[in-house]
């Protein structure tokens, strides 16, 4: 399903993986993680006071020291949690998707997709961090080389993060192209029923509304040439309502493992990223980099900003495809059916608005594509108020 090494990529750096053979590295890379989090968190002032050369109370040396600290909190509680719960959730989400195999296995298109996916996320999570951070470690050898293994810790716990994001993103994506099957067949029952409707005397067959309605059967051939010859034979409906009901309720169990999993770290890592991008747009945009530094500040935005829009921009792809199956439950169950099958799309519909599918940051706030406007108009506002607050100090200075 997924090629073999970004599978060997997230099994090493990423959660706890259902391939016992790579849990012992697991614990080992957390435990290290978790343990160099709390060094760089007690050791952020002497790191602070070398680069700097002295230990004023200046503003732009606070948010030096601030940005290294969230790091390190973010990395030990995401990586706590995440090594806990990946143990039981990790393995509920592949039962899930194992089950929703036995129904409808992955097409070739699908698999293919899958494992692009993947590889260039994986790639992209290598080319935005390593050559970035890789510059500004030699940089830093250059000024103080005592420093360079704080600071070494330091992305290494960033792009931790980052590879647990790409993994969330890779997992998200299957249960998306699940959805995405699923409509495709509720799709081929809607343009059936409407055929049918249409044409009632020659709903045995289907042969006749097929010839009569090139469009309506070509639409049909698109969508799903296996439910369109099973309904010609004679299978009800109601069958494949049931059927589509259990696949879309195994996907939504897997949602919810999936968020139970990854929800709290994606607070974190969301809110931290744009705390990120704060702290280097104002040290850009004050000229307290260097020369050197200003350069690299762009590569750090493209890296934060792929790594908050891949995470919503995906959940929210999900969750739509996922309420996309109420409205196409509606149009089916409003035509005229047996009562069997308007019996089963009820509970289908039902079953649907009594459960929440979408991604949360532990409840705090939902992952769509309103989050990105939200964080753009709220890390501008405290941009600005950081920018006058330092204008202020300066002048009382």
């Amino acid at each position: 399903m997924i090629p073999k090494w970004p599978r060997l990529f997230w099994n090493v750096f990423s959660v706890m993986s259902t391939d016992r053979r790579h849990n012992k590295w697991q614990i080992v890379y957390s435990v290290f993680l978790m343990v160099s989090s709390v060094y760089s968190f007690y050791s952020t002032p002497r790191l602070v006071c070398t680069l700097e050369g002295s230990c004023d109370n200046s503003l732009s040396t606070v948010i030096k020291g601030l940005f290294a600290r969230v790091v390190a909190f973010t990395c030990f509680m995401s990586r706590l949690l995440v090594m806990v719960k990946g143990k039981t959730l990790l393995v509920r989400y592949s039962a899930n998707l194992e089950k929703f195999h036995a129904f409808s296995p992955m097409t070739r298109a699908e698999t293919v997709a899958l494992g692009r996916l993947s590889s260039m996320l994986v790639l992209g999570c290598l080319l935005l961090t390593l050559p970035v951070n890789t510059f500004k470690l030699a940089l830093i050898y250059i000024k103080s080389r005592y420093v360079v293994i704080d600071f070494g810790l330091m992305y290494v716990q960033n792009i931790s993060m980052f590879c647990i994001e790409t993994h969330f993103s890779v997992l998200c994506f299957a249960l998306y192209q699940k959805f995405v099957a699923i409509n495709r067949d509720l799709t081929a029952l809607k343009i059936d029923t409407v055929a049918r409707n249409k044409y009632p005397f020659a709903s045995r067959t289907g042969y006749e509304y097929r010839r009569k309605t090139n469009g309506d059967g070509a639409a049909v051939a698109d969508y799903n040439r296996d439910i369109l010859q099973s309904l010609r034979a004679g299978r009800p409906m109601a069958d494949f309502a049931e059927r589509l009901k259990i696949k879309h309720r195994l996907v939504r169990e897997a949602v919810r493992n999936l968020n139970d999993l990854f929800g709290f770290h994606l607070g974190l890592s969301l809110c931290s990223l744009c705390l990120y991008a704060i702290f280097d747009l104002y040290y850009h945009l004050l000229g307290l980099w260097n020369i050197q530094y200003q350069t690299l500040v762009y590569g750090w935005l493209l890296q934060y900003t792929a790594r908050f829009g891949s995470v919503t921009i995906l959940a929210h792809l999900l969750t739509k495809q996922a309420l996309k199956s109420k409205v196409l439950l509606t149009d089916i169950n409003n035509r005229y059916l047996d009562c069997n099958t308007k019996e089963e799309l009820q509970l289908f519909f039902n079953q649907i608005c009594s459960s929440a599918i979408e991604f949360t940051a532990c409840d705090f706030f939902t992952l769509n594509t309103h989050l990105i406007t939200s964080a753009i108009v709220a890390g501008t506002s405290y941009l600005i108020i950081l920018l006058q607050f330092d204008g202020t100090s300066e002048e009382d200075n």
